[in-house]
């Protein structure tokens, strides 16, 4: 308990306001991509695009939900993911949690706050994987064209029957991670001061007394 309720050092009460200062906009201004699938095929050289933000997804929807239709995989909506309702909430709401643990100087605050911001990254991540598995698995038997059932790549290349696909975390994704990051940074800088600190006491401790005055 007397860990959690130390405060933090000057440097290290700077990069928990930065991490708030990366999540609150999200409710604002969820406007930077959390990741994007981009598909080629000899028929769409140029490439198509589908790109997820924290409430929405953007790019060529049309013309991908045509092509999931031939191949009997379900046309993809925004209104089908209900993470879209509360994600951007939820990841502000961690950032407001960096913003009073910073101003209240209360390391628990941000320990709770961090720890529930991974738990929820994983949650999110995890969720991603079951939406994939399940455009890939749970194919219309009644589709004009057949095929095994697949698992799209959530990150890296795979090739799809004709089709190439890369899927990988886009900006908004990294500046996420950039301020997950900062918490183990926070430790480690904390960790090292006080190895210094203690270092320095003991460094006083250790040198000899000054000499007396002069014997008369």
């Amino acid at each position: 308990m007397a860990y959690l309720n130390r405060k933090f050092h000057a440097t290290e009460r700077r990069l928990i306001l930065l991490a708030a200062l990366v999540l609150l906009p999200v409710f604002f201004l969820p406007v930077l991509p959390i990741w994007q699938m981009r598909m080629w095929a000899p028929q769409y050289r140029e490439g198509l695009t589908l790109t997820i933000y924290t409430n929405d997804i953007r790019g060529d929807i049309q013309k991908i939900n045509t092509l999931n239709h031939y191949v009997g995989m379900k046309a993809i909506s925004a209104a089908d993911f209900g993470e879209f309702r509360y994600m951007p909430q939820a990841l502000t709401g961690f950032g407001v949690l960096a913003l009073v643990a910073a101003l209240l100087n209360r390391r628990w605050i941000a320990i709770l706050g961090w720890l529930a911001f991974t738990a929820f990254s994983a949650w999110m991540f995890g969720q991603y994987l079951a939406w994939l598995w399940k455009y890939g698995h749970e194919l219309d038997p009644r589709a004009a064209f057949k095929l095994e059932a697949f698992m799209p790549p959530a990150i890296g290349y795979q090739k799809m029957a004709n089709f190439k696909v890369l899927s990988l975390p886009h900006v908004g994704t990294l500046l996420l991670g950039l301020a997950w990051l900062l918490g183990p940074v926070t430790l480690w800088l904390e960790r090292r001061d006080d190895a210094r600190a203690a270092a320095a006491a003991g460094d006083d401790a250790a040198a000899p007394a000054p000499a007396g005055g002069a014997a008369r």
